[in-house]
């Protein structure tokens, strides 16, 4: 991994669908940005403030996800999630997460994001064990 890679960022920008709502089990809870979709958008944002900096053969593997939902947007709404690298410990890298609905800057959400950074062979064969387990 880059040195370079310390205090890098990464983004997602999205607009709030019908799709992104709080449902489970295909029923809809709440016609608002759903934690799941948060999740899935603040692990894009976390890869990307990443990916530029593999050197070699490597890639990264999600090893946890903390986050507070602390406010709502609804459907329409402008959200911005960036994720930025706050410690690079060996292989293990986490990045602060904030997501902030456009352009009120309401706060939205906060966390982290870890990743472990292998070479891509050994994440290959931990693919191919998991596939059999």
């Amino acid at each position: 991994m880059n040195a370079n890679v310390q205090n890098s960022t990464g983004e997602v920008e999205v607009v709030v669908t019908a799709e992104m709502t709080a449902a489970l089990d295909g029923v809809e809870i709440h016609p608002v940005y759903s934690t799941f979709w948060l999740a899935y958008h603040a692990e894009v944002a976390a890869r990307r403030a990443i990916a530029t900096f593999f050197e070699g053969d490597e890639n990264a593997v999600g090893s946890g996800l903390q986050l507070t939902h602390l406010a709502m947007a609804g459907i329409g709404a402008r959200v911005r999630i960036v994720a930025r690298v706050e410690t690079v410990e060996g292989r293990r890298i986490r990045c602060s997460i904030e997501a902030r609905v456009l352009p009120s800057g309401t706060l939205l959400a906060t966390g982290t994001q870890d990743q472990v950074v292998l070479p891509q062979h050994v994440l290959t064969e931990k693919v191919r064990q998991a596939a059999i387990i």
